[in-house]
Protein backbone atom coordinates (compact mmCIF):
# COMPACT_ATOMS: atom_id res chain seq x y z
CA UNK A 1 0.00 0.00 0.00
CA UNK A 2 1.21 3.51 -0.77
CA UNK A 3 1.80 6.13 1.87
CA UNK A 4 -1.61 6.94 3.32
CA UNK A 5 -3.06 10.39 3.50
CA UNK A 6 -3.63 11.02 7.21
CA UNK A 7 -7.34 10.55 7.97
CA UNK A 8 -9.80 11.42 10.70
CA UNK A 9 -11.51 8.04 10.88
CA UNK A 10 -10.24 4.45 10.35
CA UNK A 11 -11.97 2.30 7.79
CA UNK A 12 -14.82 0.29 9.25
CA UNK A 13 -13.64 -2.88 7.59
CA UNK A 14 -10.24 -2.59 9.28
CA UNK A 15 -11.84 -1.76 12.63
CA UNK A 16 -14.02 -4.84 12.30
CA UNK A 17 -11.06 -7.15 11.91
CA UNK A 18 -9.21 -5.70 14.88
CA UNK A 19 -12.20 -5.93 17.21
CA UNK A 20 -13.24 -9.38 16.04
CA UNK A 21 -9.81 -10.88 16.64
CA UNK A 22 -9.01 -9.32 20.01
CA UNK A 23 -9.33 -12.64 21.90
CA UNK A 24 -6.04 -14.59 21.70
CA UNK A 25 -6.38 -18.25 20.72
CA UNK A 26 -4.74 -19.16 24.02
CA UNK A 27 -7.70 -17.66 25.93
CA UNK A 28 -10.53 -18.73 23.63
CA UNK A 29 -12.07 -21.97 24.88
CA UNK A 30 -13.39 -22.62 21.34
CA UNK A 31 -10.73 -24.25 19.18
CA UNK A 32 -11.87 -23.06 15.75
CA UNK A 33 -14.10 -20.07 16.45
CA UNK A 34 -13.69 -18.50 13.01
CA UNK A 35 -14.29 -21.79 11.12
CA UNK A 36 -11.01 -21.44 9.22
CA UNK A 37 -9.69 -24.96 9.93
CA UNK A 38 -11.43 -27.25 7.45
CA UNK A 39 -10.80 -30.98 7.12
CA UNK A 40 -11.43 -32.17 3.57
CA UNK A 41 -12.80 -30.52 0.45
CA UNK A 42 -15.93 -28.46 0.96
CA UNK A 43 -18.54 -29.28 -1.70
CA UNK A 44 -22.14 -29.07 -0.48
CA UNK A 45 -24.53 -27.56 2.08
CA UNK A 46 -24.85 -29.20 5.49
CA UNK A 47 -21.08 -29.62 5.84
CA UNK A 48 -20.44 -27.82 9.13
CA UNK A 49 -18.75 -30.93 10.53
CA UNK A 50 -15.89 -30.37 8.08
CA UNK A 51 -14.94 -27.38 10.23
CA UNK A 52 -12.61 -28.76 12.89
CA UNK A 53 -14.28 -28.96 16.28
CA UNK A 54 -17.83 -28.21 15.09
CA UNK A 55 -20.89 -30.45 14.85
CA UNK A 56 -24.66 -30.20 14.51
CA UNK A 57 -26.54 -31.61 17.50
CA UNK A 58 -29.58 -32.67 15.42
CA UNK A 59 -30.07 -34.47 12.11
CA UNK A 60 -30.51 -31.09 10.39
CA UNK A 61 -26.93 -30.06 9.66
CA UNK A 62 -25.73 -26.48 9.73
CA UNK A 63 -23.83 -25.05 6.74
CA UNK A 64 -20.24 -23.95 6.21
CA UNK A 65 -19.55 -21.17 3.70
CA UNK A 66 -16.15 -20.38 2.23
CA UNK A 67 -14.52 -17.89 -0.10
CA UNK A 68 -12.36 -20.78 -1.32
CA UNK A 69 -15.37 -22.41 -3.00
CA UNK A 70 -16.53 -21.01 -6.35
CA UNK A 71 -19.96 -21.17 -8.02
CA UNK A 72 -21.58 -23.20 -5.26
CA UNK A 73 -24.59 -22.81 -2.93
CA UNK A 74 -22.01 -22.46 -0.15
CA UNK A 75 -19.64 -20.00 -1.87
CA UNK A 76 -18.77 -16.72 -0.22
CA UNK A 77 -19.43 -13.91 -0.46
CA UNK A 78 -22.31 -14.89 -2.81
CA UNK A 79 -24.25 -18.02 -1.87
CA UNK A 80 -27.77 -19.41 -2.09
CA UNK A 81 -28.54 -17.64 1.21
CA UNK A 82 -27.30 -14.17 0.28
CA UNK A 83 -24.18 -12.07 -0.09
CA UNK A 84 -21.77 -11.79 2.84
CA UNK A 85 -18.02 -11.70 3.36
CA UNK A 86 -16.53 -13.39 6.41
CA UNK A 87 -16.01 -11.18 9.43
CA UNK A 88 -12.49 -12.56 9.64
CA UNK A 89 -10.68 -15.07 7.46
CA UNK A 90 -12.52 -16.76 4.60
CA UNK A 91 -15.13 -18.98 6.25
CA UNK A 92 -18.26 -18.69 8.37
CA UNK A 93 -21.14 -20.90 9.46
CA UNK A 94 -24.84 -20.64 8.66
CA UNK A 95 -27.95 -21.99 10.34
CA UNK A 96 -31.68 -22.10 9.80
CA UNK A 97 -32.95 -20.09 12.75
CA UNK A 98 -36.71 -20.09 12.07
CA UNK A 99 -39.13 -20.84 9.23
CA UNK A 100 -42.73 -19.93 8.61
CA UNK A 101 -45.08 -22.63 9.96
CA UNK A 102 -41.94 -24.60 10.85
CA UNK A 103 -41.74 -25.83 7.25
CA UNK A 104 -37.94 -26.05 7.29
CA UNK A 105 -36.19 -27.61 10.31
CA UNK A 106 -33.95 -25.45 12.45
CA UNK A 107 -30.24 -26.15 12.63
CA UNK A 108 -27.76 -25.55 15.44
CA UNK A 109 -24.03 -25.30 16.06
CA UNK A 110 -22.15 -27.30 18.69
CA UNK A 111 -18.50 -27.16 19.77
CA UNK A 112 -16.52 -28.87 22.50
CA UNK A 113 -14.46 -26.64 24.77
CA UNK A 114 -10.69 -27.12 24.78
CA UNK A 115 -11.08 -28.11 28.41
CA UNK A 116 -13.87 -28.17 30.98
CA UNK A 117 -14.73 -24.71 32.29
CA UNK A 118 -13.34 -23.73 35.70
CA UNK A 119 -15.81 -23.64 38.58
CA UNK A 120 -16.52 -20.08 39.78
CA UNK A 121 -14.74 -18.49 36.82
CA UNK A 122 -16.61 -15.84 34.86
CA UNK A 123 -16.60 -16.28 31.07
CA UNK A 124 -17.69 -14.08 28.22
CA UNK A 125 -19.66 -15.92 25.54
CA UNK A 126 -19.54 -13.94 22.29
CA UNK A 127 -20.35 -14.49 18.64
CA UNK A 128 -21.39 -12.44 15.62
CA UNK A 129 -24.43 -12.89 13.38
CA UNK A 130 -25.80 -11.32 10.24
CA UNK A 131 -29.07 -12.11 8.49
CA UNK A 132 -28.93 -13.78 5.07
CA UNK A 133 -30.07 -11.46 2.27
CA UNK A 134 -32.71 -13.90 1.01
CA UNK A 135 -34.44 -14.21 4.38
CA UNK A 136 -37.97 -12.81 4.44
CA UNK A 137 -37.88 -12.65 8.25
CA UNK A 138 -35.57 -11.61 11.07
CA UNK A 139 -35.95 -12.51 14.74
CA UNK A 140 -34.89 -11.99 18.32
CA UNK A 141 -34.29 -15.31 20.09
CA UNK A 142 -30.63 -16.28 19.89
CA UNK A 143 -29.13 -18.28 22.72
CA UNK A 144 -26.00 -20.02 23.95
CA UNK A 145 -26.48 -23.25 25.88
CA UNK A 146 -23.55 -24.62 27.89
CA UNK A 147 -23.73 -28.27 28.92
CA UNK A 148 -21.76 -31.10 30.48
CA UNK A 149 -22.87 -33.67 27.92
CA UNK A 150 -22.75 -33.48 24.15
CA UNK A 151 -26.20 -32.92 22.65
CA UNK A 152 -27.07 -35.53 20.03
CA UNK A 153 -30.53 -35.92 18.49
CA UNK A 154 -31.25 -38.38 15.71
CA UNK A 155 -34.16 -36.38 14.30
CA UNK A 156 -34.66 -32.80 13.06
CA UNK A 157 -36.68 -31.59 16.02
CA UNK A 158 -36.21 -28.14 17.57
CA UNK A 159 -34.08 -27.96 20.71
CA UNK A 160 -35.95 -26.50 23.70
CA UNK A 161 -33.21 -26.03 26.30
CA UNK A 162 -33.06 -22.88 28.42
CA UNK A 163 -29.99 -20.99 27.19
CA UNK A 164 -27.83 -19.60 30.00
CA UNK A 165 -26.68 -16.75 27.74
CA UNK A 166 -29.69 -15.44 25.79
CA UNK A 167 -29.61 -12.55 23.34
CA UNK A 168 -31.28 -9.25 24.12
CA UNK A 169 -34.96 -10.13 23.94
CA UNK A 170 -35.87 -6.57 22.96
CA UNK A 171 -33.64 -6.65 19.88
CA UNK A 172 -34.55 -7.93 16.44
CA UNK A 173 -31.48 -9.09 14.53
CA UNK A 174 -32.53 -7.84 11.12
CA UNK A 175 -29.29 -6.40 9.75
CA UNK A 176 -28.38 -7.74 6.32
CA UNK A 177 -25.10 -5.86 5.98
CA UNK A 178 -23.25 -5.78 9.30
CA UNK A 179 -22.05 -8.40 11.73
CA UNK A 180 -23.96 -7.87 14.99
CA UNK A 181 -22.37 -9.01 18.22
CA UNK A 182 -24.25 -11.14 20.74
CA UNK A 183 -22.57 -11.66 24.10
CA UNK A 184 -23.13 -12.26 27.78
CA UNK A 185 -21.34 -13.24 30.97
CA UNK A 186 -21.55 -16.76 32.33
CA UNK A 187 -20.55 -18.04 35.80
CA UNK A 188 -19.20 -21.54 35.31
CA UNK A 189 -20.35 -24.46 37.47
CA UNK A 190 -17.20 -26.36 36.59
CA UNK A 191 -18.54 -29.25 34.50
CA UNK A 192 -19.41 -27.50 31.22
CA UNK A 193 -17.76 -29.14 28.22
CA UNK A 194 -19.91 -28.11 25.22
CA UNK A 195 -21.45 -24.99 23.67
CA UNK A 196 -24.61 -25.03 21.54
CA UNK A 197 -25.81 -21.98 19.57
CA UNK A 198 -29.20 -21.39 17.96
CA UNK A 199 -32.85 -20.64 18.60
CA UNK A 200 -34.21 -22.59 21.57
CA UNK A 201 -37.61 -20.87 21.78
CA UNK A 202 -40.93 -22.27 20.62
CA UNK A 203 -42.27 -20.68 17.44
CA UNK A 204 -45.09 -18.95 19.33
CA UNK A 205 -42.54 -17.30 21.64
CA UNK A 206 -40.28 -16.16 18.82
CA UNK A 207 -40.72 -12.58 17.63
CA UNK A 208 -40.14 -11.99 13.94
CA UNK A 209 -40.38 -9.08 11.52
CA UNK A 210 -40.65 -9.10 7.75
CA UNK A 211 -37.54 -8.01 5.88
CA UNK A 212 -37.51 -6.00 2.68
CA UNK A 213 -35.47 -7.58 -0.08
CA UNK A 214 -32.18 -5.66 -0.55
CA UNK A 215 -31.90 -3.26 -3.45
CA UNK A 216 -30.26 -4.90 -6.44
CA UNK A 217 -31.17 -8.43 -5.28
CA UNK A 218 -33.36 -10.23 -7.82
CA UNK A 219 -33.49 -13.70 -6.30
CA UNK A 220 -36.67 -14.66 -4.38
CA UNK A 221 -36.76 -14.49 -0.61
CA UNK A 222 -37.35 -17.61 1.48
CA UNK A 223 -40.09 -17.66 4.13
CA UNK A 224 -37.54 -18.13 6.88
CA UNK A 225 -34.82 -16.47 8.92
CA UNK A 226 -31.36 -17.75 8.05
CA UNK A 227 -28.29 -16.39 9.85
CA UNK A 228 -24.57 -16.45 9.17
CA UNK A 229 -22.33 -16.83 12.24
CA UNK A 230 -18.64 -16.05 12.69
CA UNK A 231 -15.95 -15.52 15.33
CA UNK A 232 -17.35 -17.55 18.22
CA UNK A 233 -15.43 -17.04 21.45
CA UNK A 234 -15.72 -18.14 25.08
CA UNK A 235 -13.00 -16.61 27.24
CA UNK A 236 -12.33 -15.92 30.94
CA UNK A 237 -13.01 -12.44 32.33
CA UNK A 238 -12.82 -10.73 35.73
CA UNK A 239 -15.76 -8.33 35.37
CA UNK A 240 -18.81 -7.84 33.13
CA UNK A 241 -17.21 -4.74 31.59
CA UNK A 242 -14.74 -7.02 29.80
CA UNK A 243 -17.56 -8.72 27.88
CA UNK A 244 -18.47 -6.41 25.05
CA UNK A 245 -19.95 -7.05 21.63
CA UNK A 246 -20.10 -4.35 19.02
CA UNK A 247 -21.95 -4.15 15.74
CA UNK A 248 -19.22 -4.46 13.18
CA UNK A 249 -19.48 -3.17 9.64
CA UNK A 250 -17.60 -5.10 7.05
CA UNK A 251 -18.14 -3.62 3.62
CA UNK A 252 -20.52 -5.78 1.62
CA UNK A 253 -18.83 -4.37 -1.45
CA UNK A 254 -15.04 -4.13 -1.41
CA UNK A 255 -15.15 -2.74 -4.95
CA UNK A 256 -14.06 0.86 -5.52
CA UNK A 257 -14.93 2.44 -8.83
CA UNK A 258 -12.02 4.17 -10.58
CA UNK A 259 -9.42 2.86 -8.13
CA UNK A 260 -6.65 3.45 -10.70
CA UNK A 261 -7.81 6.98 -11.52
CA UNK A 262 -5.30 9.80 -11.99
CA UNK A 263 -5.64 13.42 -13.01
CA UNK A 264 -5.84 14.30 -16.69
CA UNK A 265 -2.60 16.26 -17.07
CA UNK A 266 -3.59 17.48 -20.53
CA UNK A 267 -6.14 19.74 -18.83
CA UNK A 268 -5.47 23.03 -17.10
CA UNK A 269 -5.08 22.70 -13.30
CA UNK A 270 -8.52 24.12 -12.56
CA UNK A 271 -10.15 21.64 -14.95
CA UNK A 272 -8.18 18.78 -13.41
CA UNK A 273 -9.70 19.60 -10.03
CA UNK A 274 -13.18 20.16 -11.43
CA UNK A 275 -13.31 16.73 -13.06
CA UNK A 276 -11.92 14.71 -10.16
CA UNK A 277 -13.87 12.21 -8.05
CA UNK A 278 -12.82 10.22 -4.97
CA UNK A 279 -14.62 6.87 -4.57
CA UNK A 280 -15.34 4.76 -1.48
CA UNK A 281 -16.14 1.21 -0.43
CA UNK A 282 -19.61 0.63 0.96
CA UNK A 283 -20.06 2.13 4.45
CA UNK A 284 -16.55 3.58 4.30
CA UNK A 285 -16.13 7.04 5.79
CA UNK A 286 -12.40 7.48 5.22
CA UNK A 287 -10.32 7.63 2.06
CA UNK A 288 -9.24 4.18 0.89
CA UNK A 289 -5.61 3.50 0.06
CA UNK A 290 -6.63 2.87 -3.55
CA UNK A 291 -7.39 6.58 -3.84
CA UNK A 292 -4.00 7.72 -2.47
CA UNK A 293 -2.28 8.23 -5.87
CA UNK A 294 -5.10 10.46 -7.09
CA UNK A 295 -5.26 12.34 -3.77
CA UNK A 296 -1.50 12.96 -3.87
CA UNK A 297 -1.79 14.42 -7.39
CA UNK A 298 -4.70 16.66 -6.37
CA UNK A 299 -2.78 17.94 -3.35
CA UNK A 300 0.13 18.90 -5.61
CA UNK A 301 -2.21 20.72 -7.99
CA UNK A 302 -3.70 22.68 -5.07
CA UNK A 303 -0.23 23.56 -3.74
CA UNK A 304 0.98 24.73 -7.16
CA UNK A 305 -2.15 26.81 -7.79
CA UNK A 306 -3.01 28.78 -4.63
CA UNK A 307 -5.85 30.66 -6.36
CA UNK A 308 -7.93 27.52 -6.87
CA UNK A 309 -10.81 27.07 -4.44
CA UNK A 310 -12.97 23.95 -4.41
CA UNK A 311 -16.27 22.63 -3.11
CA UNK A 312 -16.40 18.95 -2.07
CA UNK A 313 -19.77 17.22 -2.38
CA UNK A 314 -20.27 13.87 -0.63
CA UNK A 315 -22.60 11.14 -1.90
CA UNK A 316 -23.79 7.70 -0.79
CA UNK A 317 -25.42 4.84 -2.65
CA UNK A 318 -29.00 3.54 -2.36
CA UNK A 319 -28.08 0.60 -0.13
CA UNK A 320 -26.30 2.88 2.33
CA UNK A 321 -29.35 5.16 2.38
CA UNK A 322 -31.61 2.17 3.04
CA UNK A 323 -29.41 1.18 5.99
CA UNK A 324 -30.06 4.45 7.83
CA UNK A 325 -33.35 3.14 9.20
CA UNK A 326 -31.36 0.53 11.16
CA UNK A 327 -28.16 2.52 11.66
CA UNK A 328 -28.83 6.20 12.44
CA UNK A 329 -25.07 6.78 12.76
CA UNK A 330 -24.89 6.47 8.95
CA UNK A 331 -27.14 9.52 8.48
CA UNK A 332 -24.15 11.81 7.87
CA UNK A 333 -22.09 9.31 5.86
CA UNK A 334 -21.99 11.43 2.69
CA UNK A 335 -20.95 14.53 4.64
CA UNK A 336 -18.32 12.59 6.57
CA UNK A 337 -16.78 11.48 3.28
CA UNK A 338 -16.50 15.08 2.10
CA UNK A 339 -15.07 16.10 5.49
CA UNK A 340 -12.47 13.29 5.29
CA UNK A 341 -11.27 14.51 1.88
CA UNK A 342 -11.07 18.10 3.16
CA UNK A 343 -9.13 16.92 6.21
CA UNK A 344 -6.59 15.21 3.95
CA UNK A 345 -6.02 18.44 2.02
CA UNK A 346 -5.72 20.53 5.18
CA UNK A 347 -3.27 18.10 6.79
CA UNK A 348 -1.17 18.28 3.63
CA UNK A 349 -0.89 22.07 4.08
CA UNK A 350 -3.79 23.39 2.01
CA UNK A 351 -5.59 26.29 3.71
CA UNK A 352 -8.99 25.22 5.06
CA UNK A 353 -10.66 28.41 3.79
CA UNK A 354 -9.97 27.28 0.20
CA UNK A 355 -12.27 24.27 0.65
CA UNK A 356 -15.98 24.05 1.44
CA UNK A 357 -18.04 20.89 1.85
CA UNK A 358 -21.60 19.79 1.18
CA UNK A 359 -23.52 16.56 0.76
CA UNK A 360 -26.39 15.25 -1.32
CA UNK A 361 -26.68 11.85 0.37
CA UNK A 362 -28.08 9.39 -2.21
CA UNK A 363 -30.28 11.99 -3.91
CA UNK A 364 -28.03 12.61 -6.91
CA UNK A 365 -26.70 9.26 -8.20
CA UNK A 366 -24.03 9.27 -10.87
CA UNK A 367 -25.62 6.07 -12.21
CA UNK A 368 -29.30 5.31 -11.47
CA UNK A 369 -29.00 1.57 -12.15
CA UNK A 370 -28.98 -1.02 -9.35
CA UNK A 371 -26.01 -3.20 -10.30
CA UNK A 372 -22.93 -3.25 -8.07
CA UNK A 373 -20.79 -1.30 -10.54
CA UNK A 374 -23.49 1.36 -10.84
CA UNK A 375 -23.82 1.61 -7.07
CA UNK A 376 -20.05 1.91 -6.66
CA UNK A 377 -20.09 5.03 -8.86
CA UNK A 378 -22.41 6.68 -6.37
CA UNK A 379 -20.20 6.28 -3.29
CA UNK A 380 -18.12 9.33 -4.02
CA UNK A 381 -16.92 12.85 -3.30
CA UNK A 382 -17.13 15.18 -6.29
CA UNK A 383 -15.07 18.33 -6.82
CA UNK A 384 -16.48 21.67 -8.01
CA UNK A 385 -14.61 24.91 -8.58
CA UNK A 386 -15.55 27.83 -6.36
CA UNK A 387 -15.46 31.35 -7.80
Amino acid sequence: MNIRISLLLPSLAFASLVLAQDVPDSLNMIENGSFEQVEGKLKRPGSIEMAKGWKSPTAKKADLFSETVANSPISAPRSDRGDQSALSGQNYAGLMWWSYMNKEPRSYLQAKFKKTLTKGQKYCVRYYVTLGDLSKYGGDQFGAYLTKMMVKKDDESNLTYEPQVPSLRTKIYDDLYSWQGICGMYDAKGDEAYLVLGNFSANEKTNTVKIKRPKGETRPQASSAYYFIDDVAVFPIKSPSECKCEQLDKAESEFIYGKKATTNKSLKPAAQMDQSVIYFKRFQRSIDGAMDPLMNELIEVMKANPDIKIRLIGHSDAIEADRIRMRPDLTELAKERADAVKAAFVEAGIAAERITTADQKSESPADPNEGEVALSKNRRVEFELEP
